[in-house]
């Protein structure tokens, strides 16, 4: 039999969190235009952590279009001057910390459940 090995690592980060609060730190951050509509957004690289210390990393997407998480994220992230003057960029959010809810989308098309953030 044939297959892709995963490390214990990706394995874990295969199963789904508990819908809860975590505390986050962004790793990367990059400006680029959604798939779906053409939008401006900037795609977060997100490392959260649980309680017992064991952590991963997921990726959320910033957008106008859902502003008020938007607005919530800089607030996390100590940009609300930047939010409120009505121009926040990548470099902006790298290395910030904070918390965030982390919630369950039902999968798509024949792919599984994912985490997804919810808010911040």
């Amino acid at each position: 039999m044939n297959f892709t090995p995963c490390t214990e690592q990706e394995i874990a980060d295969r199963k789904l969190w508990a819908k809860a609060v975590y505390a986050f730190e962004i790793i990367e951050a990059a400006e680029k235009v959604s798939q779906q509509g053409g939008n401006p957004m900037i795609e977060l690289k997100l490392r959260i952590t649980r309680p017992d210390g064991f952590s991963r990393v997921i990726t959320d997407y910033l957008v106008e279009k859902r502003i008020e998480k938007l607005r919530n994220a800089a607030r996390a992230c100590g940009l609300l001057d930047r939010y409120e003057a009505g121009s926040v960029i990548e470099n902006d959010f790298v290395g910030k910390r904070g918390k965030l809810k982390l919630g369950i989308e039902k999968g798509k098309k024949g792919y599984p459940d994912k985490n997804v953030v919810t808010d911040y």
